[in-house]
């Protein structure tokens, strides 16, 4: 006994060899001296274990068409998000070469040379250019 407390019981061998009594009495029959080894196994006793094998193995066959359909998934997306890559690429070399054209129809050079030959204007001379100032006051 240390500072006045008592030794608690699950600590003890006793408590220990009781609860192992007690469980092999639950989980293990004895049998009788005249009693034979084999015995019959009845219905009943081998339902929950093949119940079990039967779920189990219905476990793993779904876990592994789910794994199957996901490969499948991926795939399938992967191979859809190389095409729209593949779209996007050339977009934008369609808009690139947009660009150009329309850099190319927006010219200044090629405005003039249109203004001049198609509507007969010219450029003003400096003299004739007026600036018009509009204040308000």
């Amino acid at each position: 006994m240390r500072f006045g407390f008592g030794t608690p019981a699950w600590l003890t061998a006793e408590f220990w060899r009781g609860r192992l009594e007690s469980v092999q009495r639950r989980f293990m029959p004895r049998q009788a001296k005249g009693e034979s080894e084999q015995r019959i196994v009845s219905g009943g006793e081998l339902l929950v274990p093949a119940l079990l094998v039967t779920g189990l193995t219905l476990a793993v066959m779904i876990s592994a068409m789910a794994v199957i359909f996901s490969a499948y998934e991926y795939r399938r997306l992967f191979n859809q998000h190389q095409i729209l890559v593949h779209q996007w690429d050339e977009l934008q070399v369609e808009w690139g070469q947009y660009l150009l054209e329309q850099s190319v129809w927006s010219s200044h050079h090629r405005i003039e040379s249109l203004a001049a030959s198609e509507m007969d204007m010219v450029v003003p001379e400096t003299e004739a250019i007026e600036i018009v100032r509009h204040e308000q006051k």
